[in-house]
């Protein structure tokens, strides 16, 4: 399973259903192949966001599109979604009756619904009022805040690691 993957199933568990982050430390090592104690269960943990560090909630969808744009890992590990078009291989909750009907695939029979919505609010946002149309205020337009070590994707300050110039 990918990094990403882990990290996924990871948030998922953790944070979309707050369930305690160690069944899913527990179910790795008893499953993975490539089983590391140390990086298992420091990652779940990490991930449940219990070393103070920074959150990462994961938008399973959003992380479905990006990573598998045509839905072929999905159909691969979801036959019953074979049919599905890309456009909703990876929400086939928003699939109408008559989709269905067309696709060969019926909700709560042929594949489950959702548990959850898949919206569900972050337990972990700081600022409560994100999501409710508000925007990010004024002042505080890009990305990071204020926060001089923020830049699009990475932090400013680890630059120097990816080009090598280490300095201890």
């Amino acid at each position: 399973m990918s990094n990403r993957g882990r990290q996924n199933v990871a948030s998922f568990l953790a944070l979309d259903l707050n369930m305690d982050w160690r069944y899913g430390a527990d179910h790795f090592e008893s499953t993975l192949l490539d089983h590391d104690v140390y990086a298992n269960w420091g990652n779940w943990c990490s991930a449940a966001g219990m070393t103070g560090g920074r959150v990462n909630r994961f938008n399973i969808v959003k992380q479905s599109k990006d990573y598998d744009k045509e839905g072929d890992y999905v159909r691969h590990w979801c036959p019953e979604l074979a049919n599905v078009p890309s456009k909703l291989v990876h929400e086939p909750w928003k699939m109408n009756k008559e989709e269905q009907q067309q696709y060969e695939v019926r909700l709560g029979v042929d594949y489950p619904n959702p548990i959850i919505k898949s919206t569900a609010p972050n337990p972990y946002q700081r600022d409560n009022q994100r999501g409710k149309g508000k925007g990010r205020g004024e002042g505080n337009k890009k990305r990071g805040g204020n926060n001089p070590n923020r830049g699009r994707g990475q932090r400013q300050d680890m630059k120097s690691l990816k080009q090598g110039d280490y300095k201890f």
